[in-house]
């Protein structure tokens, strides 16, 4: 199946999400072609996008004939579906999150309940706020993060744009515990792996409209015995009862749910 996948930028969640998906479609002989809004296209917000993103994509469409077209987020389903819809039979869309300002959160609402069940969401939240839309959670790689049996001794906690207000309070919540306080920031994705597993505790605060959160998942993954975590994304209590990660947050389990989605390939229970 040849799927044509559109989205904001490589770096940051979403990327990593690109990446994974990426990874495993191809395992199954899919073919896939990226187009990043700000890497390729050099746009950077969704108003300068608009008209080169929906010509760009009838004419890589007459080319190649996508069998998918997948966009991630609101801003990039929208140049398909106005003025008049493109591609409708093969044209599918993720939210990642909700948004957090007025004018994103209206538009998503008008372009998710224009998408109906050809929307796809990661979270329970979202799927409350999209009740036509497929829920498929985000997924973990437990090759890449996995337990290293390493001496754990560390409070930690990831440094994003959106989480800078809350460092004081967590500085706070390691001295609690009596535990050094270190901080991810700038360390290579792939090396996330062996700073989850220096940690006694994890601690990730994210805001309202994160949709899945997948650092509670990666740091269980590693073995972190204690994750702390609010009510946003992905149900953190949950994720820490869980004694091993089970299939449903599998990226292997979140691409067949996919393909079943896009009806290209019935999915599987057990994987």
């Amino acid at each position: 199946m040849r799927i044509l996948v559109l989205f904001k930028k490589w770096e940051g969640g979403v990327g990593t999400v690109m990446k994974s998906i990426k990874k495993e479609l191809e395992k199954r002989g899919h073919e896939i072609e990226f187009i990043s809004r700000q890497n390729d296209l050099k746009k950077n917000s969704f108003f300068k996008s608009i008209f080169s993103l929906r010509k760009i994509v009838k004419e890589k469409e007459k080319k190649i004939n996508y069998e998918i077209i997948y966009t991630q987020d609101w801003s990039l389903a929208f140049p398909l579906l106005f003025p008049k819809p493109l591609f409708k039979k093969k044209h599918f869309c993720c939210f990642h999150g909700k948004q957090p300002w007025f004018f994103s959160s209206i538009m998503q609402k008008i372009v998710g309940n224009l998408l109906g069940n050809k929307l796809i969401v990661v979270g329970d939240s979202l799927k409350k706020k999209f009740p036509k839309s497929n829920l498929v959670y985000n997924g973990v790689d437990i090759k890449q993060f996995h337990n290293l049996r390493n001496e754990r001794k560390y409070f930690g906690w990831i440094k994003k744009d959106y989480d800078l207000k809350k460092e004081g309070a967590v500085r706070k919540m390691a001295k609690k515990y009596n535990l050094p306080f270190i901080i991810a920031e700038d360390i290579p994705f792939e090396k996330m792996n062996e700073w989850y597993n220096s940690l006694k505790i994890f601690a990730s605060f994210p805001p309202k409209y994160t949709g899945f959160n997948m650092s509670w998942l990666e740091a269980k993954a590693a073995g972190v015995p204690i994750i702390l975590g609010n009510g946003n994304g992905i149900d953190v209590s949950r994720i820490q009862k869980l004694k091993k990660i089970p299939n449903e947050f599998m990226w292997e389990c979140h691409v067949r749910k996919l393909l079943n989605i896009f009806k290209k390939e019935p999915i599987l229970i057990n994987i």
